[in-house]
């Protein structure tokens, strides 16, 4: 039994550092987007994001207060280089990388065309902020940034973000 706690006591740490190594990460994406720190500026550095999704991370990016465009840009490159085609081998898929059972329960129509399609960079970028936001009010009361808890939570989980204090 001794053997199964060490193993589960090891992939969680190890798990909260690659959470923690991606969320860095964006942090760092997002400052070198805008010029600013901790993903907190509001604007996209010119040529930071490809001109077909500037707009939509622009509008969604301020969905909320624990999200900018900025951060949001930078998440959508660290999880697929904006590509809408992207496909992980944990079966993540489009621009955003929603596995299927987030995605069904999720996903929005953001161009309002009547379908919910996690291929589509119109529906995808406004359900990655909505999820976020939604995040960010799960993780509200952890100790720690507001945003880093939030783009954890995203990729772990919230019930880890709040299991781990942040």
């Amino acid at each position: 039994m001794r053997k199964f706690w060490l193993i589960g006591s090891l992939l969680a740490v190890l798990g909260t550092g690659f959470v923690a190594l991606l969320v860095v990460g964006v942090f760092i994406v997002a400052g070198n987007l805008t010029g600013g720190g901790a993903g907190r500026a509001t604007g996209l550095a010119k040529g930071s994001v490809p001109a077909a999704y500037q707009a939509l991370v622009q509008k969604w990016g301020n969905l909320c207060p624990a999200l900018t465009p900025a951060l949001l840009a930078s998440q959508l490159y660290q999880e697929s280089g904006f590509n809408p085609r992207a496909r992980s081998a944990a079966a993540a898929e489009g621009i955003a990388q929603f596995i299927p059972s987030t995605w069904a329960s999720h996903g929005v129509d953001g161009d309002k065309d009547g379908v919910r399609d996690v291929w589509n960079p119109a529906d995808a970028i406004p359900s990655a902020a909505s999820y976020d936001c939604e995040l960010a009010s799960y993780v509200k009361n952890v100790p720690g940034d507001q945003s880093a808890n939030m783009l954890a939570a995203y990729n772990a989980g919230p019930d880890a973000v709040i299991r781990y204090g942040g």
